[in-house]
């Protein structure tokens, strides 16, 4: 027998590589099956899980009604078991999405622009204000008198460079800098403008340096359309990392 064939609820006998001699041939009922390995519930009432690289040969065999009537009832244990675990799993996980959403419920009782950016600070995940793929982007938010949030992206390209002098900052510039409005454009949805506020050269040390391109966008967020203008940042940056 293969493993692709095995199914739930067949009886088999199984012999594997084992460091547990005891363990090197079993034989029980199979509870589950993933792309890699095989459950079973073994006639000693235990729950052993195989590796596919591991088996050296699948059997299927039988067992008397009396036994294999009590393995089934123990496999049906163990399963509701797995199901009441895998509930409790998602209700603990989604405990973090109900305490944000409480968050976010008080900080709308009392919007206020500068309490946005400081939500947006904290309920956005990092990974996605800090990254690197061929160039390093680092991602922030401020606030303005016009009750506009302020998105800053700032692009750096880092460099090798020896013996850089002053008059050379402008050409290290023009060939280094990120210029990468068109791409922010693609990712964010806002109808703003995309302003390249500046381009700088950075000394990291030694011998390394890096360019950066400073971009600004400005976004109009009220109490009403803050956690859809939170939405559509997300789906941005993680457009940007992709």
């Amino acid at each position: 027998m293969n493993f692709d064939e095995i199914k739930i609820n067949n009886r088999l006998q199984i012999e594997s590589e084992n460091t547990d001699h005891t363990l090197r041939n079993v034989k029980g009922i199979v509870l589950g099956v993933s792309a890699h390995s095989v459950i079973l519930v073994t006639d000693f009432g235990q729950l052993v899980e195989i590796d596919e690289d591991k088996i050296l040969s699948i059997t299927k065999i039988t067992f008397d009604k009396i036994v294999s009537d009590a393995l089934t009832d123990l496999k049906n244990h163990f399963n509701d078991i797995y199901e009441l675990e895998m509930k409790l799993k998602y209700i603990k996980e989604n405990e973090q999405t109900l305490r944000d959403k409480l968050f976010d419920a008080n900080f709308l009782a009392k919007f206020n622009i500068k309490g946005a950016k400081n939500r947006l600070d904290n309920s956005i995940d990092k990974e996605l204000l800090s990254f690197e793929k061929e160039l390093i982007y680092k991602i922030s938010f401020d606030s303005n008198p016009n009750s506009e949030i302020e998105i800053f992206i700032q692009v750096f390209n880092n460099f090798e460079y020896y013996n850089l002098n002053p008059g050379e900052v402008d050409k290290i510039i023009r060939t280094h800098a990120p210029n990468i409005k068109d791409v922010i454009e693609k990712c964010f949805a806002f109808q703003s403008d995309i302003e390249e506020i500046e381009k700088k050269v950075v000394h990291e040390k030694d011998s390394m340096y890096s360019v950066c391109t400073l971009y600004r966008l400005k976004v109009e967020v009220t109490e009403v359309t803050f956690l859809s203008i939170r939405e559509e940042i997300i789906k941005g940056l993680m457009k940007l990392k992709k």
